[in-house]
């Protein structure tokens, strides 16, 4: 987990920063994780249209190369265009190129101004192990982490920027806890405008039991992590299989559905 700053606008200096962590980590780490919009930083509606790119751009392929000359694999948060629409993304770059990107669905006060709203949650196959991305906000509301988890996640990672380490540190724990799953997350450090990144990076097992943490400063976290536990936290009771409710959707639906439930609600009339 990769705690840094990040300067908003200043993708080369930004890119910089990346690229020697992945020098000096990246032959010697499975997968290395940044923070939130990292590549950019936070930006203006008016800078994110400058500044996005889509994920076929330069950036994507600034990663790809990075990930396949480090031989390792990479996710960060920059912001992706797609058409006219603007989203605040996390992508997964591994040594043979992009393996999946996920746009934050829950935005924080302000943000969509700037971005829309992603409609669907994902995950992928690493190197044997399922893995899923979501983004800051998104953490704090327990259905995310289920959708994402009732799709076979072993290891959730969250890209984060911000200033309430208690809330983040809290919800970490609980959705590793109740989905039963690994939870990885890596936020910054440094000041933007009146705002304080307050860090406290935390990388959380299935049973919501902290193996690793970063304090409030720069840092890079390193650990190693035990997939056997996800399989051990669920022999006695396995809380995706034995839940019941109005929400048993299956995995293969869980896209669709939300896609559904989105476009129903932005057509309705108060």
């Amino acid at each position: 987990m990769t705690q840094l700053s990040c300067e908003a606008g200043e993708v080369e200096n930004n890119l910089t920063r990346l690229d020697n962590v992945v020098d000096e980590y990246g032959h010697s780490h499975d997968l290395i994780v940044f923070p939130e919009t990292f590549i950019t930083g936070f930006l203006s509606p008016e800078d994110c249209h400058t500044l996005a790119e889509p994920l076929n751009g330069p950036i994507v392929k600034h990663l790809e190369c990075q990930a396949r000359k480090s031989n390792t694999s990479i996710v960060v948060g920059l912001y992706e265009k797609e058409g006219e629409n603007l989203y605040n993304t996390t992508v997964l770059v591994g040594p043979t190129g992009l393996l999946i990107s996920y746009r934050k669905t829950h935005l924080w006060a302000g943000e969509s101004s700037a971005v829309k709203a992603g409609n669907y949650y994902r995950n992928c196959s690493w190197q044997g192990t399922k893995i899923g991305l979501l983004i800051c906000y998104d953490i704090e509301f327990p259905e995310t982490a289920r959708a994402v988890a009732s799709m076979g996640t072993e290891l959730l990672v969250l890209t984060d920027g911000n200033w309430d380490g208690p809330v983040h540190r809290l919800a970490n724990k609980a959705r590793a806890q109740e989905n039963q799953m690994f939870v990885a997350m890596a936020n910054r450090v440094g000041q933007l405008e009146e705002t304080a990144f307050c860090g406290e990076s935390v990388i959380v097992d299935p049973y919501g039991r902290v193996i690793a943490e970063a304090g409030r400063e720069e840092e890079v976290l390193s650990a190693t992590i035990d997939l056997s536990l996800v399989h051990e936290s669920r022999q006695h009771y396995h809380y995706l299989k034995e839940r019941r409710g109005l929400f048993n959707i299956p995995s293969k639906e869980i896209g669709r559905e939300f896609g559904k439930l989105n476009s129903n609600n932005s057509n309705r009339q108060s």
